[in-house]
């Protein structure tokens, strides 16, 4: 069975944030709370949140598998700033599509791919609204975060920058099968110009979080999290008492922390 919320609060493991200790009682327990209130609103739209250690692995399967309605966001142990910037990050695409659809409408071979019916002539543009969804998701994760859940701390999600796909470079990377691959301009080899398209990208980003789009992002939140409470799989304990659980090293059967989906003594471990 796939981990729920509880499981993912309830084993915290040692990050380099070091949040059990920055964090106070009071700001660990908020950001509990808002991860319960994602993972309601979640199920509301008909999502299931995997809270496996497992992210970039089940990422990757998804590509292969289109109608499938899951959300992997844990790639890591830290909880209250990388997991919870993870769930912010993913709200905000939601709000850019549509949040009961299968990866919210995006194909799921984008940024580095597009469909093999869409012209050369025309990638660009199709990856463009993939690019500024992907944007808002990288410059939002503050204003939404405090907007819906009162959270003023640094929130980090899965990467440290954007993925875009800038159609005009030289790199090539596998796509999944119905799509074809597109040459981008890639951060590690081209990181001047990658930079230069993402800093417009993100600029124009910004100014989409208005407080009208806030307020509509939250009553969009609010009767999704209210259906998805009714469904809780099981009762949720009270975000204080999860906030008190000290981190601990992942056990050598547990799921390796980098998401690889092996145990810990046959990967990181070993």
């Amino acid at each position: 069975m796939p981990a729920t919320v509880v499981d993912a609060v309830r084993s915290p493991l040692p990050c380099a944030c070091r949040c059990h200790e920055r964090l106070s009682l009071d700001e660990r327990a908020a950001g509990i709370a808002a991860l319960y209130r994602f993972d309601d609103a979640m199920r509301g739209w008909g999502q299931t949140v995997i809270w496996d250690l497992a992210a970039p692995t089940l990422w990757r399967l998804q590509q292969h598998a289109p109608d499938a309605k899951w959300v992997a966001v844990r790639d890591g142990g830290c909880i209250h700033a990388r997991l919870l910037g993870f769930c912010v990050h993913e709200l905000v695409h939601a709000m850019c599509g549509d949040p009961t659809r299968p990866n919210y409408g995006t194909p799921v071979g984008l940024p580095y791919g597009v469909p093999e019916d869409v012209a050369p002539a025309d990638e660009a543009a199709f990856l463009h609204p993939f690019n500024q969804h992907e944007a808002r998701a990288w410059v939002g994760l503050g204003a939404v975060a405090y907007h819906l859940f009162q959270i003023e701390w640094e929130l980090l999600p899965a990467r440290d920058v954007g993925t875009y796909g800038f159609a005009g470079g030289t790199a090539l990377v596998d796509v999944p099968p119905g799509y074809r691959k597109v040459a981008h301009y890639d951060r590690g080899q081209q990181r001047r110009r990658y930079d230069a398209l993402a800093q417009r990208l993100e600029q124009e980003a910004a100014g989409w979080f208005t407080a009208e789009k806030l307020g509509e992002i939250e009553a969009r939140f609010a009767a999704a999290e209210a259906i998805g409470k009714l469904s809780r799989p099981v009762a949720y304990p009270s975000p204080r008492e999860m906030a008190r659980v000290k981190p601990q090293p992942p056990g050598r059967n547990d799921l390796c922390s980098c998401g690889s989906m092996r145990k810990f003594k046959q990967c990181c471990g070993a």
